[in-house]
């Protein structure tokens, strides 16, 4: 009887253990689009890559802990997303987030993502076939802020 009650069990953990395993797989899947590549800007040119591509023009301001959300509409045929978020002050830090329209979090950068610490964070989302069209979403959060900071997105 014991015996029959411990095979009961154990095939109950595994196939628990293999849901789980598979439920973990698809969230990974869907919160890391493999599309898309974020690279370091190769520097502060302006040029026909930041030509309405990317939000260029928002100023705000943040707090230790606070968090802000800022949007920028993407429409069809575009490859490149440029962001560029700048402090201009690297004893403050910055967290950035980006949300695909699909809800898609690209990652968390901090200042040195750029290859720099000096208050900016210069990013290029490629897609060669095409980056979604929809609203991004770009979450800046206060990581270590005296005071108020400033900065445009």
């Amino acid at each position: 009887m014991s015996r029959k009650i411990l095979f009961i069990i154990l095939i109950t953990l595994l196939f628990l253990s293999a849901t789980t395993a598979t439920a973990a797989e698809n969230v990974e899947k869907a919160e890391t689009p493999s599309n898309y590549t974020v690279e370091s800007s190769p520097g502060t040119e302006i040029g026909i890559a930041d030509k309405d591509i990317g939000i260029l023009t928002v100023y705000d301001t943040i707090s230790q802990g606070e968090t802000n959300l800022h949007e920028k509409k993407v429409s069809s045929g575009l490859t490149l997303l440029v962001v560029d978020l700048n402090w201009g002050d690297s004893t403050d830090s910055l967290r950035l987030r980006i949300y695909t329209p699909s809800g898609s979090l690209l990652g968390s950068y901090y200042d040195n993502a750029d290859g720099a610490v000096n208050g900016r964070i210069r990013l290029y989302i490629k897609n060669s076939n095409g980056i979604e069209a929809g609203t991004w979403k770009y979450q800046v959060y206060g990581y270590k802020v005296a005071g108020k900071e400033g900065y445009t997105i």
